[in-house]
């Protein structure tokens, strides 16, 4: 009885760790799809970077529940973010803030060797100069530093949408 005990014993030790073999492999596959699917959609310039937390200069971080996003669509940049902060020199009601669609004047990328790829895009419109300072991570995590000329910068952080990417392959 004992014998057959330590047998058994030793029989689910061995069956967990193939799970967990096998469960680690599809991570890691998941894990490659996920920053191929970053990395094509960087490359494409076409992609939407769904916005989860603000951070604001002078004020402490802002979780965010509504829609708010970054999106590429080729040379076209939609912004659709909220702001909080101190403006210098803007038009009388607060005027478009950063929820504009405008043409991108300038998109530089570059990979970092930490595994991502950091994006630079100069934007312009009637209200003020916009330098969009992104980094995407293979994993989909994404940082936004954001400086204007008349406004004070901030920073957002949030996870890039492939949710279309998906839904287009199949």
């Amino acid at each position: 009885m004992k014998h057959y005990l330590i047998t058994l014993f030793i029989m689910l030790l061995l069956s967990g760790a193939l799970v967990s073999c096998a469960t680690s492999e599809e991570r890691a596959a998941q894990q490659a799809e996920t920053a191929l699917a970053v990395e094509k959609a960087l490359a494409d310039r076409h992609y939407r970077i769904i916005i989860q937390r603000m951070n604001p200069r002078r004020s402490s971080m802002v979780s965010l529940s509504y829609g708010y996003s970054l999106e590429v669509k080729g040379d076209t940049l939609v912004s659709y973010l909220p702001y909080y902060g101190r403006a210098f020199n803007v038009p009388y009601g607060g005027g478009k803030g950063l929820n504009f669609t405008e043409r991108i004047r300038s998109y530089q990328s570059w990979r970092l060797k930490k595994g991502g790829t950091h994006v630079e895009l100069v934007v312009k419109n009637d209200e003020d100069t916009y330098l969009y300072m992104l980094d995407v991570f293979d994993n989909g995590r994404a940082l936004l530093e954001l400086q204007m000329q008349e406004r004070e910068g901030i920073s957002y952080d949030g996870d890039v949408d492939l949710s279309k990417k998906k839904d287009a392959e199949e």
